[in-house]
């Protein structure tokens, strides 16, 4: 039976504000800070959405060793470790399970190439990390 390989994730808003959407993410303590990805995408707290996250890598790194993480555990995304889901070569993506799945934009001077399915990647985020509704 092959897997389904899916590029979204089920998340609890537990606020809203000017700063962005804040989501619990279900069996965790993380609650993250996204911006929305449209301004007109409606989120209400405490509604359980299907959602797509997409942020930009500063420099992505093959890491020896770890588990999978988000730093800090509230608030904006900065530092990420997780597994390659899948690569968006024609994109110059990466979707990676990093607590939740994500769609990973490469930094200028690397490819979605060099990462395979399995990899642990590392990597800094640039600020601006989105959340989109999916349904």
């Amino acid at each position: 039976m092959n897997p389904v390989l899916t590029d979204t994730a089920r998340v609890l808003v537990t606020t809203t504000s000017s700063d962005g959407i804040v989501v619990k993410i279900p069996g965790t303590q993380y609650q993250l800070a996204f911006l929305p990805q449209c301004p007109q995408c409606a989120f209400v707290a405490g509604e359980r959405v299907h959602a797509r996250f997409r942020a930009t890598a500063l420099k992505m790194h093959h890491p020896k060793a770890g588990g999978i993480f988000v730093e800090p555990s509230e608030g904006h995304p900065r530092n990420v470790q997780g597994r390659v889901i899948a690569t968006d070569t024609r994109a110059n993506m990466v979707l990676a399970d990093v607590v939740v799945p994500m769609w990973i934009t490469m930094p200028q001077g690397q490819a979605a190439s060099e990462f395979a399915t399995g990899d642990l990647v590392n990597f800094s985020m640039q600020s601006g990390s989105t959340i989109e509704r999916v349904r």
